[in-house]
């Protein structure tokens, strides 16, 4: 988890990932999208630990090896990718019968792609204010603002003071783009970063309705960061699932799996944040990201361009 939170809490890694985790969905079948974004957290972890832990060994097992995804350091480690709350795969194996208890050989790294329900987040600005939310990326594409008042949060995971650093009134048929430029929300998040906080702590979202003009008056001229409260039933992101909380489960199965339920994930989730193992995967940035599906053939590309490169890595003649 320290290697997970040192990743996210870095721009160059948080946003990259975060377009990928709507990217991939919106053009890759699920389970393929599912298998991708395992892929690039891996290369994306991968690469942070050789720039910062480069004593620390991250490793695939071999091509076909069920059970476990990568080890970490020899932990091995399984992945799974959600986008929202819902059972996850023990075994992919339609063919065993009669079973109905299951213990993991190893913990799971569980990636919840965005807040679970996504209307669940409350921002209390006092004890008299409450604004049901939700973030921006939920509103949809073309992410239109509906006339909803566009909150910039400071959002720490470790339980410390959230603060509200912006505030931002829309018009009927705007954007979030349009009423909130990336130029704006990156002011907040380049301040924070620079402060030695995680680029992973600053969100956006949206209220349900328009707050009360007064009440955007009164914090804009009281001064911002406000000091808020927030509470949601289940933040994005990453989750560490320990060995001893999955052994002895409940299952169900289905035409294709042995699964664990729901609501098993949902007390596995809630023990997991409970004991800190948790980091948040914001996703504001789709709405500023571009809506071309990833070309996997122009990274491949690469390598070959770069054979004819002047500075290139090509043969003497």
């Amino acid at each position: 988890m320290r290697a997970v939170r040192g990743m996210l809490a870095r721009p160059d890694y948080l946003i990259p990932l975060a377009a990928a985790e709507r990217q991939f969905r919106d053009h890759y079948y699920g389970l393929n999208s599912a298998a991708l974004l395992e892929d690039l957290f891996f290369d994306a972890l991968g690469n942070y630990i050789r720039q910062v832990e480069p004593s620390t060994r991250l490793t695939r097992p071999p091509t076909g090896q069920k059970g476990w995804d990568y080890a970490f350091d020899g932990l091995q480690i399984s992945h799974k990718v959600s986008q929202s709350l819902s059972e996850i795969a023990a075994l992919w194996d339609a063919t065993k019968k009669g079973v109905d208890r299951w213990s993991f050989d190893d913990p799971i790294v569980y990636v919840l792609g965005s807040n679970t329900p996504p209307g669940s987040l409350l921002v209390e600005v006092d004890t008299a204010t409450s604004l049901r939310c939700r973030a921006v990326a939920d509103l949809g594409r073309p992410y239109v603002a509906e006339g909803k008042t566009l909150l910039v949060l400071r959002w720490p995971a470790d339980g410390s003071q959230p603060h509200l650093l912006d505030i931002v009134p829309t018009e009927k048929g705007q954007t979030v783009a349009d009423a909130l430029s990336f130029s704006r929300v990156w002011r907040h998040v380049a301040a924070h970063v620079a402060s030695g906080r995680g680029a992973n702590e600053i969100d956006v979202v949206a209220t349900s309705k328009r707050c009360p003009p007064l009440l955007v008056e009164a914090l804009l001229t009281d001064g911002l960061p406000t000091p808020v409260d927030l509470s949601v039933t289940f933040r994005g992101g990453v989750y560490l699932l320990p060995r001893e909380l999955l052994q002895d489960l409940t299952v169900t199965t289905n035409n294709r799996a042995i699964l664990i339920p729901k609501e098993t994930i949902k007390t596995l989730l809630h023990e997991a944040s409970i004991r800190g193992l948790f980091a948040p995967v914001p996703l504001w940035y789709w709405v500023y990201a571009q809506e071309r599906p990833p070309d996997m053939y122009s990274a491949q590309r690469g390598e070959y361009d770069t054979r004819f490169s002047a500075r290139g890595n090509i043969d003497p003649v």
